[in-house]
Formats: C-alpha cells, structure tokens, sequence
C-alpha cells in the first residue's frame, strides 16, 4: 500500500478516536531530559531505559520532525525519529509513560547512471549523477587499482544503485552496488557483497593499497560477537534495540590496542559500559573502549597514544555478559560503524570461494540484463525497469 495512502489512514483513525497530532522540530541544544520536563513527562522514564536505549537517543538530531499525539489535550502518544530506520515512541499508559522503539517504513529504489566519456571522468560523472557521485567514491570501489587518468573519450561508465525513499523523498546516500568502467576499452565490473567489500566478477576482491587509519582493537581476537546497527531485533525481550559498536569477543586478560593515533580524553567508570577509556582522534572522530577489565600503566587522560598502544585489558565490567570489547567509534559526535573505518591490509590476492562465490554469481546474473541494456545507451538518473518501489524487508 502507498505510503501516502497510509498516511491518510492514519489520520482518519486519528480523528475517529479524537487524537490530533501535531508536528514540532527538535531544538537545537534540546537534551532528551529537558525534552520531558518541558512536557511534564517524570524523568524515571529516562532513567528507567537501559544504557544501549540512553546513548541511542543521543542520535536525536536538531531540527529533526517529531509528532506529540494528543487526546483531550493530555499527550497520548510521542514519535521521535532516531536514524532513518528507528524511530522511538514514548505512550502514555495506565501504568505511566513507557517507551519502545519500532521500525520506520522506508522504500528502497534501484537506479541506473550510464554514460559515455565526452570530457573526463570527473566533470562526466558530476554531471550524469547530479552531483550524487564523485571520482573518489569509484576509487574507493576499485581500491585506487584502476588508472582512471588513461581513461579515453568514449570509454563506458555504469553505475548501479539503490536509495532508501519515504514519502517520494530520497532520506539516505545513495550505495553503489555494482558497476562498470572501461579503461582504454578494458572493462572492469565490480559488486558489493555483504561483507561491505567490492569484487570482480570472478570473485577477486579489489586489494586495498593504502594506509588504513584504524586497526581491529583486540589483537587475535576469537571472533566478532554482534555488530553495529541501529536497528535490532532482540530475540529474548522481543522488541527492538540497538548496538552503537562492535563488540569482540576474547579471553579475559588479552590485551586491548588504539585503533589509531590519538589523545585518551576520557579514562574511567561509565554506567553499563563499565571501564571505558575514549580516545579523540583527528577529523572528529573518536573511539570508545568498553568493559574493560584494567587500564594497562601509564595511560592517564591528555596521554597521546599511537595506533598499536595497549591501552587495556579485555574484561566484563559495566553490564556485560562475558568477557569482551565494546568498541564504539563517533564521527563528531555520531555513532558509526567502525566496519567502515577499519579495513584489513591484504598482502595477497583474495579470491570468494563456496557459498560467498555463489551468493557473488547470484549478484552477476542479477544485474547482467541491466549492464547489457545500459551500455547501449547514455542517459543519467534511471529507475530500474519494474518501476516499483521496494519495501525492505526486516533482516
């Protein structure tokens, strides 16, 4: 069902119970406890969530909508967006406020950019992608292993990718999820697996030449036992929740690293996390490291630490489960996949094998059709053939 279509239902529901729901902007400045006192909402139902609920609501960004739901003037009902796919819902109940997070509807859109080199790559792409696009998100794709500076004029470049739409408006960055350049009439595809890499056809991963600013935490660790993401369904307590770090698995005792040069900023005690050091790196990004079981001797807040430095040891403090690291990592201030900032060195060649192979020539066979359609043409922004929006499905 369209969304608008759901949204007219909403609000004919609403009226038919005499709810009316007013839109406000978040202020800037606001934090959430000033935000229930302004509301004459009891603080407990802050204090009352659990520290993973408390810094997802730090998300909260200025000037983001919310709607207070009212009934005969007493609020019923608030939603808060917190991400673009959580939105967090405070209900006035018989029992007092409680709060629950739920999934926002969003649908995902394929899209299509195909041109031909007229001028140079940069000046082609601004223009085919609208300014979506720029010539150092190719290179990223390719790893810096492609020559794009002996591209000719005719050489061929498709670009495949999806964005999230709500309401018929674009609310994420677009993701490249395959596509083709030709260097000098050679071709070069390559497809994006779930493990956030990029590959060719065959399965060979584009190799990272450069330095990585960060490294995994914990040397040797077992394994990684959840994952970033700001929406997950918790299986036991059966609602959603959120995880703002990746957490790494280890024995108790083993030595935990700086990911990356930097200045420790904070070292003590915080609420779940238990002992936590945090570390301010440059371009605003900081990272967290939590649970630990001691601080290693001579880290002190105002130490600047290089990538490599043990800073601590791998515990359960704070309110874990088993001894790991949470490791959390900020970009001015906002909670982002360290996946993302963490790339191993490959000294060889990686090649997919099994099932990831498998999964690899799905991909392949799935976008063929549209790579052989494109090439034969230039043209910009192109949603794909079906022209139907694509709910997400929960995963």
């Amino acid at each position: 069902m369209p969304i608008r279509i759901l949204i007219l239902l909403s609000s004919i529901l609403l009226l038919s119970q005499n709810l009316f729901a007013t839109d406000y902007k978040w202020s800037k400045g606001t934090n959430f406890l000033s935000f229930l006192e302004k509301n004459n909402i009891p603080l407990k139902t802050y204090f009352s969530m659990d520290e993973e609920d408390k810094e997802l609501i730090q998300e909260i960004r200025a000037n983001q909508s919310y709607s207070i739901i009212r009934k005969k003037n007493k609020i019923s009902e608030i939603q808060i967006p917190i991400s673009d796919e959580l939105m967090l819902k405070i209900s006035n109940t018989k029992k007092g406020y409680q709060t629950t997070f739920i999934p926002i509807p969003f649908e995902t859109v394929d899209q299509t950019i195909s041109f031909s080199i007229k001028k140079n790559l940069k000046n082609d792409l601004y223009q085919a992608s609208k300014k979506l696009f720029s010539v150092k998100q190719l290179e990223h794709i390719y790893a810096k292993s492609l020559p794009f500076s002996k591209m000719k004029k005719g050489d061929k470049v498709i670009i495949i990718y999806s964005q999230n739409f709500r309401n018929g408006k674009a609310f994420t960055r677009p993701e490249i999820e395959a596509s083709m350049v030709e260097v000098n009439k050679k071709v070069f595809y390559a497809f994006l697996m779930n493990d956030g890499n990029y590959y060719d056809s065959l399965g060979k991963k584009y190799k990272c030449d450069y330095h990585c600013k960060f490294i995994n935490p914990v040397p040797n660790f077992k394994r990684i036992s959840s994952n970033f993401t700001q929406r997950r369904f918790h299986p036991i307590l059966k609602r959603y929740k959120a995880h703002l770090g990746t957490d790494y698995a280890a024995q108790a005792g083993k030595r935990i690293v700086a990911s990356g040069a930097g200045k420790i900023v904070s070292k003590g005690w915080q609420n779940g996390y238990g002992r936590t050091i945090v570390i301010q790196h440059g371009n605003g990004v900081r990272t967290l490291y939590g649970h630990m079981k001691g601080y290693a001797k001579g880290i002190f807040v105002g130490k600047k630490v290089a990538q490599g430095t043990t800073i601590g040891y791998v515990g359960s403090s704070g309110r874990s489960t088993g001894p790991h690291l949470h490791f959390g990592l900020y970009q001015n201030g906002k909670a982002t996949n360290p996946s993302h900032y963490i790339k191993k060195q490959v000294a060889s060649t990686v090649k997919l094998k099994g099932k990831p192979y498998q999964k690899l020539q799905t991909l392949v066979k799935r976008f063929r059709p549209t790579f052989q359609k494109a090439k034969k043409y230039d043209y910009g922004i192109k949603q794909a053939s079906n022209k139907n929006y694509q709910q997400k499905k929960e995963s």
